[in-house]
């Protein structure tokens, strides 16, 4: 987006520059040669012209020697700058040659001693540390003289590039010179500063080429530099000027050569670069024998072209790509272009037209002209081409031609470049000659063949993409007149060019290279007419002869009509007069006529040719080119698909697929496999090439044909084919390893990977599938379908196997053991699906049962075999006697040995294998008999009452007998004991819910939940207790859900439901408030599984969720994530199924938060904050407030009802209103009218309950006012005090007032600590306003401006937060901290608590003035101080506050400084200590104690060291205002005040005043308590 503005920038300001140029030209041609020469630049010039001459009129220039030039000769900068500006002027004017040629000779002269005095002056630094600075002052006097030497030069040129100048200024030494001083400046000077590379080490390092070197080329540069930079490309251009006016020797014309191709390989110098392809240009246009030598110096240097991304596309296109950004292309690519172009060239036309030799010789002048160009390119590309070969040493210019060929495509069909085009068609003869001719070695033929399978590729895709916008021709050919289309079209393109040479002056060369090219064209059309017309003659068929005659005639006709037209345009070329109707075509249009004429050339045609080609080197024995060629047809097809459906394309594919060669047939296999699936009808056509290649003799290539296969079958699944697809592709799952595994995963993603529920149609169409293929092979059989499942699982065993040994041998033990769990996991997933395939795999998963638990992963491995051996062990046919005996004593010895997790599914085993296999129940009992007398086995046994389940037992007469063992045991004085006896419970209680409404049970349940003192472990017992019955419960519906569909009409749903769901329900009434009660417990594992229990609760409907709305509010403030989100994860459900319920139940579930956060510190004196202390300072109840905020009726109900809680009337806890606090500072508010609202309310409540606070601390003084020796009126007594403080701002000079009221105080101290409390909700409100004030930034008019009944769309502007403002009500914290409320009342509490009462007093008073008040200013001034003053408070301290000696300072000055005083003053003494060590200078800025004077502070600055001590001038200014010298009055006259002062006067040194030439803060805060301690020192 970036780039397309500059671009549109770019374009706009060419535009610019083009009317300017307009106005420009038309002002000037409107003067008359009079007001030229009366204009102020020629007065000027001339006038400085005499002068130069008449003061060196006795110097000798001829007799000078050239090392050694006079001083007297050397023009000074201001004079040789004011000349190269004004020499510009009046080149521009057109009047240099009315000036006397002789005195511009003379200065010609005297300017080319200017430009030789630096001509040789290097500019390069050494930096040696000992002369860095004199070096730089010595650089600065060079640079000086080299920019006085480039305006010298431009002056120069500017005289001889005007028209119409004398022959006589032509000075052959000045020319040299400029080339001289050019060459050696931009190789010494600009090139080392722009490019590392040309930078030589001083040291003898050599060249800098490292990328950091080249990356810090590119920074910033002085500005002498630059200024250089821009006057060397100015000369440059003038010396292209200079080139097209006066012919040059050969010598010079080699300079200027060389001078001109450096540049393009130099980095960082894109304008110089642009300069240069005007200055190659002329020397090209004008020197033919020079030709040559450009482009073979050209070929020598190709090898340092950058190659970097960064610096190597500069040159920019008028267009922009697919995606609007601007293309680029190399600076060397647009010279090559502009070189081929300026061949171009036009013959005289003075003779007349009706001379016919004379035009036959013209037209075969402008061909051969044309066929000059067409040599030029054609030399360039086969000498290039014929350099990427084989690497030439380091060099490899493969990267390079590609850049080049990339350029081209980007160029072709744009109007300034049809040299492109040109390249392009010559291209790609040239390539296909390269790779045709077998006699070119290898790397040559691929390379060629890569080229033009590159060039292919993008014909194609401009015949694709480019579609002809007929309308836009149409309607270009209706504004320009005539009646042939091609001739109409030529000359619109022509106007364009024409409109636009002006500003882009290269556009001449494209102008002629165009009328060349098609003046050639027509006369190649009538050749060709000519010669097919002669063949027809010998032809004797009367009939098609008249025909072909008639044709031919007419062909011969409208060439000889273009090529009138044409040459009329070249007639024109130097005059206006073809620019008709210039404003029809744009840029855009002029692509398109390009396009459109393009397309009847020779290139547009080629692809076929091209293509052709490509396929003929199908059949070469070369493997290389072969699989090159293929890759080429790839790079076309993917661009155009539709190339398959040639039948030439058929064939050399198909002959491809039956190359002997693997790679070559693997790369046939992919570009089919690539794009038949982005054209479905092309499958059919090459399905038969496609299936026969998955018996390919190569594993490479079967390998990409069953990828082809698999893909067409996930995309296009309604293929008919599929199903034989599917069956080719199974019968290679015996194949090669490799593709057995590709088989496998693919069948994976075809069959067995999950369908979306409601994608019917996909479940359909794969169930199809699969009964196809097993259709399909009725008559050989289903062992494919078992062997496919089986190999996915032998896969799996046999990794297993695989990971079991490397354990052994790996270090990193941990990460094995989890893959090895990963693996027997999925083996247990597929037995759930189908047991069978794990049959002969039993006896290798037995050995596991008795793996040697350590570690959590091997409990995982014992648990999901014992599943696995659970489901597969009743399927087995007669499985040995020693195998079942040695896996039920297995599964008993864990049953006895391990815990809870183990024993559940060892269980589940020993019961599948006894009820179903052995029937072995003798020795079940035996074993539990054995250890019947033990309790802890016992216990262990019957904690899993699971078992009951699996074992015939009659279960009514053990129920009760169990049930009361249970309860006997969760008694029991073990920890342990009574755990496994809870969790027996639990079990019984899934097999018989109706046992939890014993009351027995609901007493232990409850008691256990809500009392404190119960064991967390038993806690979460219960709670996993009825998580655990929840969920069987669940699944028992869902069972029961699937057994009703079967017997849906003898079964009555709702009866189902309702028995079983009113058990649920009813249990869950029970125990719901002791499960919520929960949430506020300390240990986390309680909360988890409590707020388990009420999600498995709300899911199922069990209770009505507005009971748990404030708990489920309390819990989404749980420090740990996975609860956070789980209970906001509630809330949103209830709020979207039960739109109010959050509402009603928020500001409980804020007060809940609070509980569970005290709950969670386990502290009640803890300070508790509202927020996550984390980058964010989100507020703890964020999500609770996102729920509520989109109905603004309830956001301010909820607001409200939350600033209502810091009414002194609601007496909430000081903690409690922090934590509100914090939630209302840190909410996340989306629109303005949120926090305007807040800080709306908090003015209301301040006005309310500040009132009612200042009257609780007057009653206080009232009890007390009859002790009191003054008798005056108490309320005069407040104003008189408030009076004082309004004056005062703070200070310390209210002490009096204060003592005042402290004497006046009660000795009760409670009144006096609840008003200290009481006054918190009034700081909280303060700095909460203040806080969002900051935060979103709002002034203060808005507040006061709110209203909240204006219109929601007022304030429903989005607010913008700012970063890095946190809330922190540090008086609050501090009255927490050190718990105020119950500490005992010193003085210094007494004192702040007063302080306290008076800013109270204060801001009351102020808070509600209307702003016409006449002191509304004052007003607003006293407000923020008394608000500022309560919010800065006081930590309560034990230190002695009778040391504040230092002199007040104003507010602002307060809220910067950290110190206090006393400790400021302790500074100004540490500093005085490290006075001595400093040297004063002279033009130091010193602060001074004088006594004598008064004024503070005393500043001055140091004029020098004297004898006694220091001479200075007096400065006058403030602390805070700006210091100027002081004047003192002499006579008539006022002076600087000079004075003289001892070292020992100075008080501080050095000191550096800002740019507004004022003292920073920290230096007047220093200085205030400097004079503060020095004066205090001596009173």
């Amino acid at each position: 987006m970036l780039l397309l503005f500059s671009f549109c920038c770019s374009v706009a300001r060419k535009f610019k520059k083009k009317e300017q140029h307009k106005k420009r030209k038309a002002y000037e041609s409107s003067l008359t040669l009079e007001e030229k020469m009366d204009s102020s630049s020629v007065k000027r010039f001339t006038a400085s012209l005499d002068n130069i001459l008449e003061s060196l009129e006795d110097v000798d220039l001829a007799a000078e020697d050239d090392d050694e030039i006079p001083e007297e000769l050397l023009l000074g900068k201001h004079q040789l700058s004011e000349l190269g500006n004004d020499s510009s002027k009046i080149k521009d004017m057109g009047i240099f040659n009315k000036l006397p040629s002789s005195k511009l000779v003379k200065i010609l002269n005297i300017l080319e001693k200017n430009i030789q005095d630096s001509v040789k002056l290097s500019t390069l630094m050494n930096h040696d540390d000992d002369s860095m600075e004199e070096e730089r002052l010595w650089r600065d006097l060079i640079m000086e003289r080299v920019t006085k030497s480039a305006d010298a030069c431009l002056t120069a040129l500017n005289i001889m590039t005007s028209p119409h100048m004398p022959k006589a200024v032509y000075i052959e030494d000045v020319i040299e010179r400029v080339l001289q001083y050019t060459k050696f400046h931009l190789q010494n000077t600009l090139y080392p500063q722009y490019d590392s590379a040309f930078r030589v080490d001083s040291h003898g390092g050599g060249i800098h080429t490292s990328k950091s070197k080249r990356a810090k080329s590119s920074a910033h540069k002085q500005k002498v530099v630059v200024v250089l930079y821009s006057k060397v490309c100015d000369i440059i251009s003038g010396i292209s000027e200079l080139l097209e006016i006066q012919l040059l020797t050969d010598t010079t014309i080699l300079q200027v050569s060389t001078l001109g191709i450096t540049p393009f390989f130099v980095e960082n110098v894109s304008d110089l670069q642009l300069c240069a392809i005007t200055l190659v240009t002329a020397v090209f246009s004008r020197y033919e024998k020079h030709r040559q030598l450009i482009l073979e110096e050209i070929f020598t240097a190709l090898a340092r072209l950058p190659t970097s991304k960064r610096s190597l596309r500069n040159f920019r296109l008028n267009s922009c790509d697919t995606n609007g950004e601007p293309v680029y292309i190399q600076m060397v690519t647009a010279l090559v272009f502009q070189l081929i172009q300026c061949v171009v060239h036009f013959p005289s036309e003075r003779d007349p037209d009706d001379d016919h030799n004379k035009k036959v010789d013209k037209d075969v002048f402008i061909t051969n002209s044309y066929e000059t160009a067409m040599r030029t390119a054609q030399n360039f590309l086969s000498v290039f081409l014929k350099k990427c070969g084989s690497k030439q040493g380091e060099e490899d210019y493969r990267p390079l031609f590609e850049n080049f060929v990339h350029d081209l495509l980007s160029s072709v069909n744009k109007p300034e470049w049809p040299a492109a085009e040109l390249l392009l068609s010559l291209l790609g003869r040239l390539l296909v000659h390269q790779f045709s001719n077998k006699q070119t070695e290898m790397a040559l033929r691929v390379a060629s063949l890569d080229y033009l399978g590159t060039v292919a590729s993008r014909l194609r895709k401009d015949a694709v993409n480019t579609k002809m916008d007929q309308k836009a021709i149409d309607r270009i050919l209706r504004e320009t007149p005539g009646s042939d289309e091609v001739q109409q079209l030529q000359k619109a393109l022509l106007h364009y060019l024409d409109e636009n040479i002006e500003t882009e002056p290269s556009l001449v060369f494209s102008r002629k290279f165009y009328v060349a090219q098609w003046y050639r064209d027509t006369a190649s059309e009538a050749e060709k007419a000519i010669k097919s017309q002669n063949e027809s003659d010998e032809d004797l068929k009367g009939g098609r002869l008249s025909k072909e005659f008639d044709s031919t005639e007419e062909i011969m006709q409208r060439a000889e009509t273009r090529k009138k037209f044409l040459r009329k345009v070249i007639r024109a070329s130097h005059s206006s007069s073809l620019r008709e109707n210039s404003d029809t075509i744009d840029y855009e249009d002029s692509c398109l006529i390009v396009r459109y004429l393009a397309s009847m050339r020779p290139f547009a045609q080629s692809f076929d040719i091209y293509l052709s080609q490509i396929l003929r080197v199908l059949g070469e024995s070369a493997i290389a080119v072969r699989t090159k060629a293929m890759k080429c047809l790839s790079e076309v097809v993917a661009v155009d698909p539709s190339i398959l459906a040639r039948l030439d394309m058929q064939r050399g594919v198909h002959c491809r697929l039956m190359d002997n060669s693997t790679s070559v047939r693997e790369a046939a296999v992919e570009l089919l496999g690539r794009f038949v699936l982005s054209r479905p009808e092309l499958i059919e056509q090459y399905y038969d090439m496609l299936i026969e290649r998955i018996l390919d003799t190569g594993i490479s290539v079967r390998k990409r044909v069953i990828k082809i296969l698999r893909d067409i079958c996930l995309e296009q699944p309604d293929f008919h084919k599929i199903t034989e697809m599917c069956v080719k592709m199974i019968r290679r799952v015996n194949d090669e390893e490799g593709i057995k595994k590709l088989v496998n995963e693919t069948f994976q993603k075809l069959w067995f990977t999950p369908t979306p529920s409601h994608d019917k149609d996909a479940l359909t169409r794969k169930i199809l599938n699969i009964t196809d293929v097993v259709l399909a092979c009725k008559d050989s059989g289903y062992d494919w379908f078992e062997q496919l499942l089986q190999n996915l699982v032998d896969n799996l065993v046999e990794h297993i196997l695989k990971y079991e040994e490397s354990l052994a041998d790996c270090e990193d033990k941990g990460v094995n053991s989890g893959r090895l769990v990963a693996c027997i996991t999925t083996l247990y997933l597929f037995s759930k699906i189908r047991a069978q395939l794990m049959v002969k795999h039993a006896m290798t998963m037995q050995p596991y049962l008795t793996t040697k638990c350590n570690t959590q992963n091997d409990f995982m491995v014992i648990c999901n075999v014992a599943k696995i051996l659970e489901l597969v062990i009743p399927l087995m046919d007669s499985p040995s006697e020693t195998f079942l005996t040695t896996l039920e004593e297995d599964l008993m010895k864990l049953i006895i040995k391990y815990g809870m997790t183990v024993v559940q599914h060892c269980v589940s085993c020993l019961g599948a294998v006894v009820n179903k296999v052995t029937h072995n129940y003798k020795f079940v009992w035996a074993c539990f008999n054995r250890y019947y007398g033990k309790t802890y086995v016992l216990l262990q046994t019957f904690s899993h009452t699971r078992i009951l389940a699996y074992f015939e037992i009659k279960k009514i007469v053990i129920k009760d007998k169990v049930l009361d063992l249970l309860l006997y045991f969760t008694t029991h004085e073990d920890e342990e004991v009574q755990i496994k006896a809870i969790i027996g419970l639990g079990f019984q209680f899934i097999m018989h819910p109706e046992l939890m409404f014993v009351q027995d049970v609901k007493v232990l349940y409850n008691s256990t939940l809500s009392d404190e003192s119960s064991l967390v472990s038993l806690k979460i017992q219960v709670l996993k207790n009825l998580q655990t019955y929840l969920q069987e419960e669940d699944n028992r519906m869902q069972e029961a859900d699937r057994e009703w569909k079967n017997q849906a009409k003898q079964e009555d749903l709702k009866e189902m439901g309702d028995i079983s769901s009113g058990m649920s329900s009813s249990i869950m009434q029970i125990y719901l408030k002791q499960v919520l009660e929960s949430f506020f417990h300390s240990q986390s594992t309680v909360r988890h599984f409590s707020l388990s229990v009420i999600t498995l609760t709300l899911s199922q409907g069990l209770v009505h969720p507005v009971q748990c709305v404030p708990y489920l509010i309390a819990m989404g403030t749980d420090p740990e994530p996975t609860m956070k989100n789980k209970a906001d994860q509630q809330l949103a459900e209830i709020d979207k199924k039960y739109s109010g319920f959050i509402h009603m139940k928020a500001v409980a579930g804020l007060k809940m938060s609070y509980q569970v956060q005290q709950a969670i510190k386990g502290s009640k004196g803890a300070v508790i904050r509202g927020l996550r202390h984390d980058d964010s300072d989100a507020a703890l109840c964020a999500h609770l407030y996102t729920l509520v905020r989109g109905n603004r009726q309830h956001r301010r109900a909820f607001l409200i009802s939350l600033l209502n809680l810091f009414d002194d009337s609601s007496k909430t806890e000081v903690t409690m209103l922090l934590f509100v606090a914090d939630s209302l500072a840190c909410f996340p508010y989306q629109t303005q009218d949120e926090p305007l609202f807040i800080m709306h309310h908090i003015d209301i409540t301040l006005s309310v309950s500040g009132s009612n606070l200042l009257q609780s601390f007057k009653e206080v003084r009232k009890k007390k006012k009859k002790k009191k020796k003054h008798s005056s009126d108490e309320e005069e007594e407040e104003e008189v005090v408030v009076h004082r403080r309004k004056k005062s701002a703070g200070s310390d000079s209210d002490s009096e007032d204060e003592d005042a009221l402290i004497d006046r105080l009660p000795e009760n101290p409670d009144p006096l600590l609840d008003f200290a409390s009481a006054s918190q909700g009034i700081l909280l409100l303060l700095v909460l306003k203040q806080h969002l004030k900051n935060l979103y930034g709002f002034s203060d008019s808005k507040i006061q401006k709110y209203s909240p009944t204006e219109s929601a769309k007022v304030y429903d502007k989005a607010v913008n937060r700012k970063s890095k403002v946190h809330f922190n009500p540090r008086q609050t914290l501090n009255f927490l901290k050190y718990d105020t409320a119950n500490m005992d009342l010193s003085y210094e509490t007494k004192k702040n608590i007063v302080k306290q009462y008076l800013d109270f007093k204060v801001l009351m008073e102020h808070l509600d003035r209307d702003e016409e008040d006449q002191e509304g200013e004052a007003s607003a001034n006293a407000r923020n101080k008394a608000i500022t003053s309560l919010l800065k408070g006081s930590k309560p301290s034990n230190h002695n506050h009778n040391n504040h000696t230092a002199p007040v300072e104003t507010d602002e000055e307060e809220s910067e400084d950290e110190d206090p005083p006393a400790v400021r003053i302790l500074k100004s003494r540490d500093y005085s200590e490290d006075l001595h060590n400093e040297r004063v200078e002279a033009m130091d800025v010193v602060a001074i104690l004088r006594p004598k004077y008064k004024d503070r502070p005393q500043i001055a600055r140091v004029v020098q060291k004297i004898k006694n001590g220091y001479s200075i001038h007096w400065m006058t200014g403030s602390y805070s205002g700006p210091w100027v010298v002081a004047k003192k009055r002499d006579g008539r006259k006022k002076v600087p005040w000079v004075d003289t002062i001892k070292e020992s006067d100075i008080i501080y040194k050095k000191i550096s005043l800002t740019s507004g030439q004022k003292l920073s803060n920290k230096v007047a805060q220093t200085l205030r308590a400097l004079y503060a301690a020095k004066e205090g020192g001596k009173s």
